[in-house]
């Protein structure tokens, strides 16, 4: 019994270590990230973890030897796959009569083009073979605003002349960019570039007049002069005599004093100037960009096949009144003397007629152009021949009447208007006479000068260059005759 017991415990024992190592490994199974190998950016997202294996990839590893004396062959579990490019467009269409497509990449500058796939690929049914890439370069430009300064020497701080020693315009090329920079004025600035220092001896004299003695002590030893201190260093006198002489000698009377004062003065001078300037301006630097490829695949050619379909020409059939077909012509028969069309005969009567309508319509046309000719003519004819002048006489201030009617060339270079066709044997009292002359023969005589002519008598009008509309001007003849 107590071995039973034991047998019991140890299997218990047995089972739940076994449970727990089953709980472990699946633990551990679920904790492990999955591998992931992918041969184009981007199709993987999330955490990727790659196993690594101490062999190289795809080449053949040496047996080795197990623990029970087999050997085991170890192969490895990635294989290696040849990573392309993508291209950003694919386009079918025909190219040089043949069925191609083109496949568009576009590479950086430092991408070897031999990334293209020029495998043949199969679309639409066909095989499509490579046959060549066309390249084309881009470019990238960028620009930047600079401000660029320059130093210059120069032995003057005028501004002339500083400005003559400096270019209005600099040309400016570094690290890829270029471009023209222009001066800017404001920014301009002089310094010294050196300076040096020279000493020297700068004096001053003074006199002194009516001294009774030539002692220096009358002298003082310094004085001072624009604020600076000079120094006594030399004194030279000079005697005025006056008085009676004594033992034959003339006696001085006064001294004058002429005093030398001095001291050692250091200046400083300026050996050049030293001119600061910026150039502003835009530049640019233009660098290569992607590089345009285009693949073209040829696939089969393509074929123009051409169908040429019959033209039925339409036949006018007097006898059908209407229009009949070749198919139609087949089955007809006709009379004697006739023009045969396939195995129809068309009588002769029938042609005739089906010319008539023709005839006519000729003759009805002649006819309406004649009467449209004539009728233009007769009104044209008319229109020139019709009086275009109005006469109006004034027998007073508020008797104003219309008198009549009279034609007027407008073509002439000196139009006439003859008054006596309307005035007659009824001459106005006050001889004036207004002349109205009609809109389109007014236009004409734009700019001429019309001729009024009463009797023996006769008025000269100048017209106006501007008349767009109907003219009226007055005339006065004396009643005794006498033109005004």
């Amino acid at each position: 019994m107590q071995k039973r017991s034991q047998a019991k415990q140890s299997k218990k024992r047995f089972g739940l270590k076994g449970l727990m190592t089953l709980i472990v490994a699946v633990s551990m199974l679920i904790g492990t990230q999955v591998t992931v190998f992918a041969n184009q950016q981007g199709q993987v997202t999330g955490p990727v973890q790659v196993l690594q294996v101490d062999t190289s990839l795809n080449v053949e590893v040496p047996m080795q030897q197990g623990e029970d004396g087999e050997y085991i062959e170890i192969v490895p579990i990635i294989e290696e796959i040849p990573w392309q490019w993508i291209p950003i467009s694919v386009s079918n269409e025909i190219v040089n009569g043949f069925n191609a497509v083109r496949r568009t990449y576009a590479l950086p500058p430092d991408v070897n083009p031999a990334v293209i796939n020029t495998a043949p690929i199969e679309m639409f049914g066909q095989e499509f073979n490579f046959a060549y890439i066309v390249q084309q370069n881009t470019a990238n430009e960028t620009f930047k605003e600079l401000r660029y300064t320059v130093q210059v020497e120069t032995s003057t701080s005028n501004m002339t002349d500083v400005l003559n020693a400096l270019e209005s315009e600099l040309r400016y090329d570094r690290d890829g960019f270029a471009g023209t920079l222009t001066l800017d004025i404001h920014s301009i600035s002089i310094r010294p570039a050196g300076q040096t220092r020279h000493t020297s001896t700068a004096t001053r004299q003074r006199t002194f007049p009516h001294l009774s003695a030539p002692d220096n002590a009358f002298i003082p030893r310094t004085i001072t002069d624009g604020g600076n201190t000079f120094t006594l260093t030399n004194v030279e006198w000079s005697s005025q005599s006056g008085g009676s002489a004594i033992d034959g000698h003339q006696a001085a009377s006064s001294f004058t004093a002429t005093a030398t004062f001095s001291r050692q003065v250091t200046q400083t001078r300026t050996t050049g100037y030293v001119t600061t300037a910026e150039y502003v301006g835009t530049v640019f630097r233009t660098v290569q960009g992607y590089t345009i490829f285009t693949a073209i695949f040829y696939g089969e050619p393509v074929v123009e096949i051409w169908l040429e379909e019959p033209v039925v020409e339409p036949i006018f059939d007097a006898s059908y009144d209407g229009l009949v077909d070749e198919g139609q012509l087949g089955i007809q028969t006709g009379q004697a003397g006739g023009s045969v069309v396939g195995d129809y005969q068309a009588p002769r009567e029938s042609r005739d007629m089906g010319n008539l309508p023709w005839i006519v319509l000729s003759i009805v046309g002649g006819l309406l152009a004649v009467a449209l000719i004539g009728a233009g003519a007769f009104f044209f004819g008319k229109r020139r021949g019709e009086n275009n002048v109005t006469v109006l006489s004034h027998h007073s201030p508020s008797e104003i009447v219309k008198t009549g009617k009279v034609k007027m060339d407008a073509e002439s270079d000196e139009p006439v208007i003859a008054l006596d066709e309307v005035v007659g044997g009824n001459p106005a009292k006050t001889g004036v006479y207004t002349i109205r002359i009609a809109k389109p023969s007014a236009i004409k005589i734009a700019g001429k000068t019309v001729r009024v002519e009463l009797g023996d008598e006769e008025v000269r009008h100048p017209i106006p260059l501007d008349i767009a509309t109907m003219y009226d001007f007055d005339v006065k003849f004396t009643v005794d005759g006498d033109a005004v």
